[in-house]
This record gives C-alpha cells, structure tokens and sequence, in this order.
C-alpha cells in the first residue's frame, strides 16, 4: 500500500480511530502517557507533535506549556484535532516533509506513528532537520515484541514469532484498514543513528498484567556541534 492509500484508508477510518484514542482504548493509552511523561523535557521552544492524529497529545501538551504545532497526513484527522481544539495549531503534512524551516524545534513527538512509516530512514532523516541543536526527540510505538507476538490472555503469555520478519501487515481500522511494518528494536536504535540522532533514554512499557511488553519508548538528541579547540 503507498503513502498516499494508506492516508485515505486513515481519512475513511477516522471517526473509528477518534471512538478508540478518546475511549483510552481500554485505559492502555493513559497507561502509555506515564512512560513518556519520564522522556519529555521542560517546556522550551516550539513543540511539533509529528503524526497527531486528532490531536489528543497536542491538546495534552498544550496544558502543560508546550508551544504545539501538529502534523498529520490525513486530512480529516487534522480537522478533528482542530474541532477539538479551535485555539491549536494544526496542519495536513507527512513525515518526511514537514513545513518547518531548518532547525527550528526543541522538541519533537511521534507516538504511535513510525509502524505506518514506510521509509522510516527518510522520515528519521526529516526529524532530525527540523530539531535545533540539543534538541530531543520522542518516539513512542507499539514493543516490537508484542507486534510479532501473539498474547494468550488465559495462560498471561506471549507467544513470539517471526520477530526479524520485515514485513508489512494489515491492521483492521472498521471498515478500513491500515499496515504496521514490522522492525526490531536494533532497527529503530541504527534507523535513527543514521540521521544523525543519539539515543539517550529508553523505555519498555509492560501491559496490563505487568508480564510482558507492551510499547517501546525511546528518546534522540540532536547532537550539539563540537566546536574547535
């Protein structure tokens, strides 16, 4: 599925996806937050949260300081995001090309974005332009573990397979659906090295019985540059 199908599957599921994200999906969602609270720096700059959706984590931010632009690729989710919240600043943009000058950002948050992204080492490469020096980025997603696994609620046990299998699968969204592309973990870490980031902090976020891993949290720097003795 291009790009371009995958963000009219997301504008045909919309009112699906708004159902699930403001039901807190069974409370896991809130559960999330708390993880990526731990990664967050201070307020300081412009904020964009890169992948909003309709804008929950935008609003969030904004009530804690943040100064929040949000980007997402679907058209009817941004106007979600912006009927919840006519005083936020939304716009229709991808992840690899986002209207942002060079260098102009403190802060950046993909949660529950990079399974979509197709060409994540394009997407990384966008991120990294648009931090300032020193600033941080925080991506959030599904553990890789538990999208390759398959979780047997009665014996509280996941059962892995196919973990270093790269490939795309379809994820139902209603009537809809949309695809999670598979990486590991060593495939986030070395995707980001290579445009550039540091990774400074990880989280791995267990599900509700506390035994196994839910969502993996991860924290970039953009490198301040070393300057000449």
């Amino acid at each position: 599925m291009s790009a371009r199908d995958e963000s009219e599957a997301w504008n045909r599921g919309t009112q699906e996806w708004v159902a699930r994200i403001r039901s807190g999906m069974g409370g896991r969602v809130h559960a999330h937050d708390a993880s990526l609270d731990e990664l967050l720096p201070p307020p300081r700059g412009l904020t964009l949260d890169v992948g909003c959706g309709e804008g929950r984590v935008s609003r969030e931010l904004r009530t804690r300081g943040y100064d929040v632009v949000g980007f997402d690729g679907s058209e009817t989710l941004v106007g979600e995001a912006r009927a919840a919240d006519p005083s936020g600043r939304y716009e229709v943009a991808r992840i690899d090309a986002l209207p942002v000058g060079d260098a102009s950002a403190e802060l950046a948050v993909c949660i529950n974005v990079v399974p979509h992204v197709h060409d994540l080492a394009g997407a990384a490469r966008e991120l990294a332009r648009v931090l300032a020096p020193g600033g941080v980025l925080v991506v959030g997603t599904i553990h890789p573990v538990a999208q390759a696994g398959e979780y047997d609620e009665e014996a509280d046990e996941l059962r892995l397979r196919g973990y270093f299998e790269r490939k795309p699968h379809a994820v139902p969204l209603g009537e809809y659906e949309v695809h999670h592309r598979h990486r590991t973990i060593e495939d986030y870490v070395r995707i980001f090295h290579g445009a550039g980031l540091r990774l400074t902090d990880l989280r791995e976020v267990p599900g509700p019985t506390g035994s196994v891993p839910l969502y993996l949290d991860l924290a970039f720097e953009r490198p301040e540059p070393v300057r000449a003795s």
